[in-house]
């Protein structure tokens, strides 16, 4: 800003000035709004069972006493420490489904991404931003919980106000204006021989009535988000 200060430490100035007592009765009445009692998943938790994941999860299920759903979009390799992570996240008390994509169509979108926008990772994040939202359709799950709001890290701070997110942040009325690795979807199903059905695991969900009632959160608008307390409660719940 014309201070020259970012907006992430905006974001923490603000943070020490909220009544988080009352952000919890917010949290506990959306909560109720969509918890279930015949056993079916109530909520659902993206993650990769790293230490804000594990957070989640466990203070939703043991706290607040909701039945959480997890998803992992997984790496392309793990390592030693992230697959253990992951392991014990689950053995911590949680159902999970862990979406491994076709290999062949990951490796071209990931190489093309480097060709074209010199971002390695993009493809991934495409996949990992949208699989959660399509899985809580699935499963017939309203709710989803992403942990810290973006606005910890550089988004914008205005982000940091609420903590549901606008529908078009994960789902969408169609694909033609979507660049998948800077490239059109039409372009990479005529040019590379790729179908719809191949590159749908990336796309984000189409809007329709099964969708309609989807609800997308930030938990760290309800409870207070500090990193290292996240990983100090994972190591103790979850043996992070």
């Amino acid at each position: 800003d014309d201070d020259g200060v970012c907006d992430a430490c905006r974001t923490h100035e603000v943070k020490e000035n909220i009544d988080w007592g009352m952000r919890e009765d917010e949290l506990i009445k959306l909560l109720d709004k969509h918890r279930k009692n015949d056993g079916s998943y109530d909520c659902l938790v993206p993650g990769s069972g790293g230490k804000d994941s594990s957070y989640q999860a466990h203070v939703l299920k043991y706290k607040y006493n909701m039945n959480p759903l997890t998803v992992t979009w997984p790496p392309i390799l793990y390592t030693d420490y992230g697959l253990k992570n992951w392991k014990n996240w689950l053995d911590a008390g949680f159902d999970n489904i862990s979406f491994y994509r076709n290999g062949k169509v990951m490796k071209l979108l990931t190489r093309l991404s480097i060709e074209n926008l010199l971002h390695p990772f993009q493809t991934f994040i495409w996949g990992q931003k949208n699989l959660a939202p399509k899985i809580a359709s699935q499963h017939g799950i309203n709710l989803v919980f992403y942990g810290e709001n973006e606005a910890e890290y550089g988004n914008p701070k205005q982000d940091f106000n609420k903590s549901k997110r606008e529908n078009k942040y994960f789902a969408t009325k169609n694909y033609k204006n979507i660049l998948l690795a800077g490239i059109p979807i039409k372009t990479l199903q005529s040019r590379y021989n790729l179908s719809l059905k191949d590159l749908k695991p990336f796309l984000p969900i189409l809007n329709n009535k099964s969708n309609k009632n989807l609800e997308v959160h930030y938990l760290g608008y309800y409870l207070k988000w500090i990193p290292q307390e996240a990983y100090y409660y994972a190591v103790e719940k979850c043996n992070f």
